[in-house]
């Protein structure tokens, strides 16, 4: 095959990732104009990127304008902030700073979305023909979870785990052992780089492949090179990420030294015997289940604290006031009725339902070996984000090729039915299948009557900014610069759009800082000046409406939350208006002017 012919056979791919990219770019034109990220976590990595290019250390990122007096640890590499400081280092001289910024939050993601589209198709030629392997790859930017990590302005981690899991599970397919081993561990060695989120999926795989090596030695030539390319990948990329200042500390909610000597305890075990590849069935799982007692025994003779949660060490304040309201980390049955129908109710339940459709009724649909590492990548991946939300996104990636047989042969079936207006239904009805939860919300919205968009108006009644907009926090600008309390979610917004520094975000690692702030607001006012003293608070600024207030309010009626809500402030407190903001804000009145408290 030449190159023009290979070019050819992309041309239509291509096509489809211009369409949807150019339909995202338009419905995701408002964020883009604003130029900050979707969310807390888009905005503080800005802020992380910002830091680096302005000649923070690649090894340091510590937030120093969280949690004043001290600094804040974050715990995100700055490995994906490569493609995004690659671009804004090449276009800063032709368009700006803020503008190379910009498009550098438009075309990462997208680029990512490129590469997951790419995979998604990869995977399904695996099982099926190329007109649905273009189909499925087509269907991403219908996968509700998918798109809403790989849209414009979305630099968050999430992205890349998606991609990550969807090359992790292509290479299932290879028939190269040792070339799909090693591309797999190098792969899971990076993702978990990026979040130890990916930490149940990847002991899914590993023990899918000790499982296949157990059952025939054969495979242990792929369970090897997988164990030795991640073990390899993971001690090169936590050098590569960390300085010697941080290179011996150990956490429990990101790779550490920790996890690096429990897995050389295992490997020291397990890749020996997988080499020299014992005949019996009983000698090889007595060689994992000593591999596995290994670096179990390693991890709780070292932090016995990482055997649990990696929340485990989190405040108990933050815990009950925070973690618990944070819905995207939470189980299933935590979430909103409508959030579930949109966020499982497409490319998940349609996979799962063609799965079941294959293996029932058209078992020569694809072959059964292939079929049942999807089906176990797949099932594996739901079950994990019925535990934790958030992990929908890779369970709707994995499901995109059955959806995409499924609506190919719904759509080859409606399109044979020869009474004309049954067909015109029937292909309509192929709809159903690509989005069958937002479509029942939005037919369910329509009879009832209700606005689809919930959420919150970008002005109020009275014409002005809304309170939470990105106007009335930019009007923070006309503050001499000081160090704020704001909504845990507000944070990194307030340090992406002004040069303020905040109490506390909305990040786990600043759990100090986090609990200060829900000390103070939760405690009398007397009690809260205190801690606005120590922390060197100058202002505090609020959303009338916002739900954290709120909660504090109702469970500390006496607590200064209640108190500001009711407009019933302290002494030691100044109202301060600002032209263009919506913002509630008061300044902390100097020691030296009170006259008491």
């Amino acid at each position: 095959m030449t190159a023009i012919d290979r070019l050819r056979g992309k041309l239509p791919f291509m096509a489809i990732w211009f369409a949807v990219c150019a339909v995202l770019i338009i419905v995701s034109f408002d964020q883009i104009a604003s130029g900050i990220g979707w969310g807390p976590d888009d905005q503080l990595r800005q802020v992380q990127i910002r830091d680096w290019l302005a000649r923070q250390s690649w090894f340091d990122t510590t937030q120093y304008r969280i949690g004043a007096p001290d600094s804040q640890p974050m715990h995100w590499p700055r490995l994906i902030e490569l493609p995004l400081a690659l671009i804004i280092f090449i276009l800063k001289p032709v368009i700006g700073p803020l503008a190379a910024e910009t498009a550098a939050m438009v075309v990462v993601p997208l680029v990512a979305l490129g590469i997951a589209m790419w995979l998604v198709a990869k995977i399904t030629e695996q099982l099926f023909d190329r007109q649905t392997a273009l189909l499925s790859a087509a269907l991403t930017a219908t996968a509700v979870s998918v798109i809403a990590q790989l849209r414009p302005m979305r630099i968050d981690h999430h992205g890349w785990q998606i991609v990550l899991a969807l090359v992790v599970l292509w290479t299932m397919f290879w028939p190269d052992k040792r070339r799909a081993g090693q591309i797999m561990g190098l792969s899971l060695a990076l993702w978990l780089s990026i979040s130890l989120e990916g930490l149940p999926l990847s002991v899914a795989f590993i023990v899918l492949l000790a499982f296949r090596w157990i059952v025939s030695l054969d495979e242990g030539v792929r369970l090897f090179w997988t164990l030795a390319g991640f073990l390899g990948g993971t001690i090169v990329l936590y050098l590569v990420n960390h300085g010697q200042v941080e290179m011996f500390a150990n956490y429990c909610d990101a790779l550490s030294p920790v996890h690096i000597f429990s897995c050389l305890a295992g490997a020291a075990i397990i890749l020996p015997g997988i080499y020299y590849g014992p005949k019996s069935v009983i000698a090889r799982c007595a060689w994992l289940i000593t591999a596995g007692a290994f670096a179990l025994v390693t991890i709780a003779a070292l932090e016995p604290q990482c055997m649990g949660s990696a929340f485990g060490q989190l405040d108990p304040l933050v815990r009950d006031y925070w973690l618990v309201n944070v819905r995207e980390g939470m189980p299933i049955w935590a979430q909103p009725w409508r959030e579930i129908i949109t966020l499982f109710g497409g490319s998940i339940i349609v996979g799962i339902g063609s799965l079941i459709y294959i293996q029932w009724l058209r078992p020569d649909a694809a072959d059964k070996n292939k079929l049942f590492l999807l089906a176990y990548a797949l099932l594996w991946a739901f079950l994990v984000s019925l535990l934790v939300q958030r992990a929908a996104a890779v369970a709707a990636a994995y499901a995109l090729p059955l959806v995409g047989w499924a609506v190919h042969r719904a759509f080859l079936g409606a399109r044979g039915i020869k009474r004309p207006v049954s067909r015109i239904l029937a292909t309509v009805a192929v709809v159903f299948l690509i989005l069958p939860g937002p479509l029942f919300l939005g037919l369910a919205n329509a009879v009832r009557g209700e606005a689809e968009n919930d959420s919150e108006p970008l002005v109020s009644s009275d014409g002005k900014p809304a309170c939470d907009s990105s106007e009335s926090l930019a009007g923070l600008n006309a503050l001499p610069q000081s160090n704020i309390i704001a909504p845990f979610d507000f944070g990194p917004e307030i340090l992406v759009q002004t040069q303020h520094s905040v109490l506390a975000t909305s990040h786990h690692r600043n759990d100090d800082a986090m609990a200060d702030q829900i000390r103070i607001l939760t405690s009398k006012p007397e009690v809260a000046l205190d801690l606005i003293e120590a922390r060197q608070i100058r202002y505090i600024a609020i959303c009338q409406e916002e739900s954290e207030l709120k909660l504090y309010a109702s469970k500390h009626p006496d607590g200064l939350a209640a108190k500001l809500l009711e407009k019933g402030q302290p002494n030691w407190l100044q109202t301060v208006h600002l032209r263009d903001s919506a913002l509630t804000i008061w300044k902390v009145v100097p020691k030296e002017l009170r006259n008491g408290t």
